[in-house]
This record gives structure tokens, C-alpha cells and sequence, in this order.
């Protein structure tokens, strides 16, 4: 079994996100059809009211019994943070919270490692989406927070045409994972490419340099569709690539403990 832990899908005509038009991507994206037994975790879109993409995401989880559930967004510098953390851990099938930290002056915000501290309280993972550039600032923040678990999205979004910034990259990743309450999301990759050549050329050792340093029982699948393209099963290819005895655990077991349902 697959829990393709990263799975984007949204409705423009619902819930407004302004940023999808300018990345050439789909007014709509929904759950594959044909995925067999594959299951799904949700993750949030980056929609102008997060709140609202909340509420609509349990709708959908609703309707599909294959979704193990959703990472929500919630602004967690935000003076208002525990009221709609509240508001969001209430929600059915919420697992986890996700505040998107790529490109925004948040890494010094103490308002924001409050808010942190308040999502451990409600027992909930923390998604954490930043750039390579970013990673260094991302492992002084968790710091603040030990105990908190922490999934890094993407795997730190690589510059894989750059093989100085590749090479701090891997230092970076190495002293992130260092951090035992930190998990990493093999996914993400096919948008940092040009193109699926370039892709083939740099999944082995991307995947293998996370894996390495993480370890198989901190590893978990994402596809991060249809942000991300792979011409083929980006799931698939991850697993091929790894040993079987590690494919259980990424493929399904990892993510199942991070984002474990809790009573409603």
C-alpha cells in the first residue's frame, strides 16, 4: 500500500488562490481516479483565505474514503494563531498544519515559534516548506521548538542545476536531520527540474542523499500533484529506488505514526 502523503487538489470557482494562474496550473485538481489502492494525505494550497480551504478540504475528504486526511494551513504568527488552530484541530480529519515559509521574513518571528509551541499542544505535525537557501533558518527555528514533529516538505527544494549551492544543500540537510524530531517528504522534486531529463539524472542521488541522511524510518512519499509533474508514477519511481526493506515504511508505515488520526 501507497499514502501518497502529499497530494494537492483545489476548486477556484470555490475557494479563491491566487498564485495558481501565474504558474500555469489548473483552475481545478482533484484525486486521481484511477490510483488503485493508493491513499492520500491533502495538503493545503497556499488559498488566499486559509480557513475557508479548510472547511472545503473536509468536504472533500468527506466524499473519499481513500483520504487518510489533511494538512491544513494556519497563519501561526498571527495574533488570532490559537483560535484558528483550535478552530482547525476540530476540524474531521485534520493531521497536521502546515504555514508555508518559502520567501517570507518569518524565521526570526517569536509570534511564530509561539505558534509552533500552540500546534504541539494540540498534538499535531508541523509541515515545514522552505527553499535550500532557507535550511539553515528553518534548523534555528525547530531548535526553539523540540517538541514539536516536524515534516520537511520536498525534500528542501534542491537547486539541482547548481552544484555549489547542491553541495551546501547536503550540509544543510545533514544538519537539519541531525534534529530527531524532524522528518523528511521525498517529494517535490519534479518541480525543481527543467525538464524529465534533467529529472532522471538527479532523483537517484536526491532521494538517496535524504534517505541517507534521514534514515528510512524518518522518510515518507509525496507526490506533491499536479504542482509537481513526473511523467511517470513519482511514488513508484521512489520506492524502486530504495531497498526493500526500507519500502514499507516509506511507502506507507511512516507516514501513518507523523500524521495519526486523532477522535474528533
Amino acid at each position: 500500500m501507497i499514502l501518497d502523503a502529499h497530494l494537492h487538489v483545489w476548486d477556484t470557482s470555490v475557494v479563491s488562490i491566487a498564485w495558481l494562474a501565474g504558474a500555469g496550473l489548473p483552475p481545478t485538481a482533484s484525486i486521481p481516479q484511477a490510483s488503485g489502492e493508493r491513499q492520500y494525505i491533502l495538503v493545503e494550497a497556499d488559498a488566499d483565505d486559509p480557513a475557508q480551504e479548510a472547511d472545503w478540504l473536509t468536504t472533500v475528504v468527506a466524499k473519499d474514503p481513500r483520504v487518510h486526511g489533511v494538512v491544513a494551513s494556519v497563519a501561526l504568527e498571527n495574533h488570532d494563531a490559537e483560535e484558528q488552530l483550535a478552530r482547525v484541530a476540530a476540524l474531521p480529519k485534520v493531521v497536521g498544519v502546515r504555514r508555508l515559509l518559502q520567501d517570507r521574513d518569518l524565521f526570526d518571528s517569536s509570534r511564530l515559534v509561539q505558534g509552533m509551541k500552540l500546534l504541539s499542544a494540540h498534538g499535531l505535525p508541523f509541515d515545514a516548506c522552505v527553499r535550500a537557501g532557507e535550511l539553515p533558518a528553518l534548523t534555528q527555528l525547530i531548535l526553539q521548538v523540540p517538541e514539536l514533529t516536524v515534516v520537511l516538505d520536498h525534500m528542501g527544494k534542491p537547486e539541482v542545476g547548481d552544484e555549489q549551492a547542491m553541495l551546501k544543500w547536503r550540509r544543510d540537510l545533514a544538519c537539519l536531520a541531525e534534529l530527531p524530531n524532524v522528518h523528511c517528504k521525498l517529494s517535490g522534486l519534479p518541480a525543481q527540474c527543467r525538464d524529465a531529463k534533467e529529472l532522471e539524472s538527479v532523483v537517484a542521488d536526491v532521494v538517496g542523499t535524504a534517505v541517507e541522511l534521514f534514515g528510512p524510518g524518518r522518510c515518507l512519499l509525496g507526490s506533491d500533484r499536479p504542482v509537481s509533474q513526473d511523467p511517470s508514477d513519482w511514488c513508484s519511481r521512489v520506492l524502486e529506488l530504495l531497498p526493500a526493506a526500507y519500502r514499507s515504511s516509506v511507502a506507507h508505515e511512516n507516514a501513518l505514526r507523523i500524521y495519526s488520526r486523532r477522535p474528533c
